[in-house]
Order: structure tokens, then sequence, then C-alpha cells
């Protein structure tokens, strides 16, 4: 109520001090336009007629254009282009209530005058409000880490004046930019040092205790060789988040973070076809299954800013289907979300589901995907990521669903783990149902996602939170990686150009070694690999590879007009012929007779290679190389 209470007395307030200044501004313009000791009665007395109806419709106009409602000392471009419109228009509105007073034709330079006045009267002492702001009033503590922005461009600037207004934060030295027509320049109280191969060189002559990276849309490719020099120069490394992320456009204090792992693993962002997405999404009643998966979440979160009729939320895990919810609910109130907890395996309620719910697009994301769990426990694999499947593309068929998007994985590539081959099975269910029965059925096939459930990365970030040791099955074991949003992106372009039948490959850039992911995650938590944190080789689990592939070496692929999606063209299996070979396999896993899974798995899947590796604790000893240590385990 408090807060309510002021800042009703502070619009109050400043119109006040508008109404003072608007009239101001008229008395000078017909003051200097007429350059006499006083201004002409007839020109004078019409105006104090009319001078409160005019200052009050002025005020209501600056109330309706939301001139009061703007924070002025975050004031920008675009605020001041809301407060010329205003005085603009109240030039008009002068114009009129002296025509209505039948008063004497006044000069085009009065409206001139007025508005150049009103425009430095009421823009001035907001103006004079920015500046208080802006102004450090706190005196410089000789604590404050001294921090050099890397990017001088928009947001760069927008931290710079951050920084200035919370010196207690830390104390900008300057900027570094690759744009040479930058350098020397000024920008605010700051200077531009040079570009960024002269970080070494800035750091040393300027005592640099932080580094703030404000170019949050660049690459991990721009990023790595820059955080990687802060590291060996012993500075600490910020950035901040995405433009799109800060409120109103506006850098806070609290949302400068530090580096992540997934900032240096970023690629360029992907370009797509909104209008494509759209067509297809918007107004449409979408489902994701898996809902409340790392896949799932986002991809619900981006589908709901395409505006579709609703979107339902499958899932069987009842906690994270509520947790996704909720998030919708506050992110988008005006979308209507469809909670659904229920097991893909039912189809008495799955067809429940479907005939309730009538989706025209769905996004299948739902599987256990564990490598090493799915191995030891084939059954369950076999039940949810086939029989599952299979009744929900029975289903998906008969309801007439238009679109159909699988997520698939690399690991459905000369497959070595039962996950993996069940994956390469939901392709094949797809593809006879696509040839069969005209579905629409699109197979999106990628590697990991950073930071999903279950992976290495908050695997590692558990172990250095309680103090390591960091474990990994290979020290040779590489693997691609892409972030969840681009991921989700791309699924979400490739289903916009799928006709049916057709698998879609991600461009997943360069393989990472794990290990150097394991180092680079150590030391941006400040610590050291090899003496802080030590680093185990455990040996590889049942069905894992050191490395992935994404095609067989037969397998060709097509360019598409995205250059991150390219179209698997290879062999098509036979889906009719092993169609009774899924039947006993569906049967092989209700049954639990995990020996005759794994025959039907290599007589459908003929390059499925199942690898038995030793488990740990049955590890051969591993030598740890990094940091002079030796580690067996």
């Amino acid at each position: 109520m408090k807060r309510r209470l002021r800042l009703y007395l502070k619009i109050v307030f400043a119109m006040l001090v508008d109404a003072l200044m608007i009239n101001a501004s008229v008395y000078m313009a017909l003051y200097l336009r007429f350059d006499v000791p006083y201004i002409p009665v007839e020109y004078l007395h019409p105006y104090q007629h009319i001078a409160l109806f005019f200052t009050l419709t002025t005020l209501l106009l600056m109330w309706f254009t939301r001139v009061y409602h703007r924070m002025w000392q975050y004031a920008g471009p675009k605020d001041a282009q809301v407060l010329i419109g205003s005085i603009l228009g109240s030039a008009v509105f002068l114009d009129g209530y002296l025509l209505l007073e039948g008063a004497a034709h006044y000069p085009r330079g009065v409206y001139l005058l007025y508005v150049l006045f009103a425009m430095a009267l009421v823009g001035g002492w907001r103006f004079l409000v920015r500046s208080y702001y802006d102004f450090n009033w706190i005196p410089r503590s000789k604590m404050a880490p001294r921090v050099l922005v890397v990017g001088a461009g928009k947001a760069g600037q927008l931290v710079a004046q951050e920084l200035g207004r919370h010196p207690e934060v830390g104390i900008a030295v300057g900027f570094l930019d690759d744009d040479v027509a930058k350098h020397g320049m000024q920008i605010g109280s700051l200077r531009v040092l040079g570009m960024t191969k002269a970080l070494a060189r800035v750091v040393h002559d300027y005592h640099v205790d932080q580094v703030l990276f404000a170019i949050p849309s660049a690459s991990g490719k721009i990023l790595r060789p820059l955080v990687d020099q802060c590291r060996d120069l012993n500075v600490k490394t910020r950035m901040l988040p995405a433009l799109n992320q800060m409120i109103g456009g506006q850098v806070l204090v609290n949302q400068i973070r530090d580096v992540q792992i997934e900032d240096l693993l970023q690629r360029e962002p992907a370009i797509v076809d909104l209008g494509e997405i759209a067509s297809y999404l918007t107004n449409r009643s979408v489902m994701v299954t898996g809902a409340g998966g790392t896949i799932g979440s986002e991809l619900c979160r981006q589908v709901a800013q395409f505006t579709p009729r609703s979107v339902i939320l499958l899932g069987l895990d009842e906690t994270s289907i509520f947790e996704i919810e909720q998030e919708m609910h506050n992110k988008f109130p005006q979308l209507r979300v469809i909670p659904v907890v229920a097991d893909l395996r039912d189809k008495d309620r799955m067809q429940q589901v479907m005939e309730q719910t009538r989706p025209e697009v769905v996004f299948h994301a739902a599987a256990h995907k564990h490598v090493p769990l799915m191995e030891v426990q084939p059954p369950e694999a076999i039940r949810n990521n086939v029989e599952g499947l299979w009744g929900f593309l029975e289903i998906a068929q008969k309801m007439r669903v238009e679109r159909f998007v699988f997520i698939s994985t690399d690991k459905a590539v000369n497959p070595t783990s039962v996950y993996g081959t069940t994956k390469r099975i939901g392709e094949i269910l797809g593809g006879y149902y696509a040839q069969r029965y005209g579905m629409r059925f699109v197979t999106v096939r990628f590697g990991n996602v950073l930071g999903s459930r279950g992976s290495v990365l908050p695997t590692f970030q558990k172990q250095i939170a309680q103090g390591g040791p960091l474990t990994i099955t290979h020290p040779d074991m590489v693997r691609y990686f892409m972030t969840v949003a681009e991921a989700c992106q791309l699924v979400i372009q490739a289903g916009a150009m799928g006709h049916g039948g057709d698998t879609f490959v991600l461009d997943m850039g360069e393989p990472l070694r794990i290990m150097d992911l394991a180092t680079n995650l150590i030391r941006l938590s400040g610590l050291r690999p090899g003496i802080d944190i030590d680093i185990v080789f455990t040996g590889l689990r049942p069905g894992e590879k050191l490395y992935e592939e994404l095609l067989t070496p037969q397998d060709q692929t097509k360019a598409t007009k995205n250059s991150r999606i390219f179209i698997h063209v290879g062999e098509t299996s036979d889906a009719e012929r092993t169609l009774p070979l899924l039947e006993a396999l569906v049967s092989a896993g209700r049954m639990a007779d995990e020996a005759r899974i794994r025959l039907l798995l290599k007589m459908i899947v003929p390059e499925y290679q199942p690898r038995t590796n030793k488990v740990y604790p049955f590890a051969a000893p591993e030598i740890l190389t990094t940091g002079g240590k030796i580690r067996a385990h």
C-alpha cells in the first residue's frame, strides 16, 4: 500500500512540474516571437482563457502515452520519442483551443518555439533525473574490482552505465572491441582501449581484476580463447545473459553472471524460418510427450511463442509435469495449457487422452534414455521405447494427427546399446506409418544435450560441489554436444520441413572430448584439475562407445535451406518385413526374456553390435595425466 501511495505521489509531482514547464514554454514562445517588452494583449489574453484546459489536456495526453509510467533513470531513445510525440500533440491542441476561443491567428513561429521550449524544459528536468542516477554519489571503494568490458556495442554501453550506478560492484576501466572504428573513441566516460588481442596488455596496464563479456550473442569459438587467456592471467570472467533475456532491454547488476560451460560451447545463433514454423503451430493443438524432461519442457516453451490453440503436456512424472505447467501459466497466461499425467504404454488411457485433447501436432520426446540403465534392464527399454511408441503411433494415425515429430539420437547409428537400438526401431516404425498410412512422420536425430537431466554436465557439477573426484569412463571419449535451446529450435524447424518418413540430422559441430569438458568446468569453478579436484577414469560402461556417429559411412545427406539441418539419404528398412519380428520383440519384452530380446534386436537392426564393457568397480586401473597426479580406480 505504501509503495503504491509513493508511486502516485511521484506521478502527481511529475504532473505539477510538467504543468509549470508547459505554461512556461508557451509564455517564453510568445515573448521571444514578438520581441517586445510585453506580450501583445490580443495574443496573451486568449491563452490565459484556455490555459487551464490546455494544461489538463496535455497532461492527459502524456498520461495516455504512458509518459508517467516510465522509469526515467533508465531513459533511452524510445522514451524520448514518446515524449516528443506528446509535445507535438499538445501543440495541435494549443492551436485547436485558440481557434475555439476565436483568438487572432497565432504566427507559426509561436508553435515552433513552443515545441522547442517544451522539449527542452519537459525533457530537460527528466534528463537531470537520469543524470542524478548516473552520477556516482557513493565514494569509490579501493576494494571494488576493476572491470574491463569486452564489447563496446549496445550491451557494453548498458553494462557500463549500470556499473556506474553501482561502483561497489565494480569500477569499469574501459572497453575492448574488435571494431577498429571505435578504437580511441569515448563511450560515455569510458574509452575503447583496443582490440581483444590486446587483452593481456590492458589487464596489466590498468590493473584489471575482472573481465566482463558484454557480447551475449558471441559463439563459444570466440569466447573460449579469451576465457582461457583470462584464466592464465588469473582474472575472473563474467558475462551478460542474451539481450532478449534482459528485463525491458535493461542490464541489471543481478543479471551479470559467471561464465558457464554452455557459453563456451554456444555456437552462432541458428537462423530459423519463423513464418514456416508459425504456419504449422499457430492456432493448432500441440502435444509434447515427455513434457517434464529437458527436451520436452524446452519444446513447450518454444512452441508456446507461436500462439498455438493449446499445448498438451504429457508425461508420467507428476512432479515434472506440475512444474512445467506452473511455468507455462506464468510465462504464457493467455495460452491454454493441458497437463496430462499418463503412461504411453497404457493404450486405453492414451486413446482417452487423444480423444479428449485432439492434438494436431505431436512432438514425441518421451523415452527411457539412460544407456547403462537400459543395458541391464532391456525389457523396460522395449516396453517403453518400442511397445509404447508403436501403440501411440497407432492411436495417432487413427486420430489423424497432422504431424508427428520423433526425437531420435546419434546412438541409433551403428548402435552398441539396447537404448540406441530401440531408437533405431522407432525410426523404422515411423517410416512404416509414413509409407503405409501417409502419416507425416518426421525423425530428428541429434547428439547429447548440454545440461539435460542425468547427462555428464550436471553430474560433473555435483561432483565438483562435493569436492570431487570427477569420474570419466575413458580419457579418449568424445561426444557431440548442443545446447537445449538450439536443439529444440532446430527440431521445430525440421518439423516444418518434413513431408513424411524424412529423417533429419542436425549439425552438431565438432565433437568434444569429455576430458576437456571436465577440465574446463573445473577451471571455470576457480579450481585446478588434478590439484584441487581429481579426475578418475572408471572404464566404459555397458553399451557405451568411445565416440558417437550421426551417420554411417554409407549414408549421405542432402542440404536443406537451414544450414544446421540435413536430410538423411540412405537405405530404408523394410518395415513390413520386420513387423512379425517387432511383435515377437514386444512379446519378449512383456515376458522379460532378455536373451530373446537381444537376439531379436540383432535380427531387426543387423548393424546392432552389443558391447559388454566391464562396469565399475571391476574396471582396469587408469592413469590420470592431468596435473601430474596418478589416480587409479
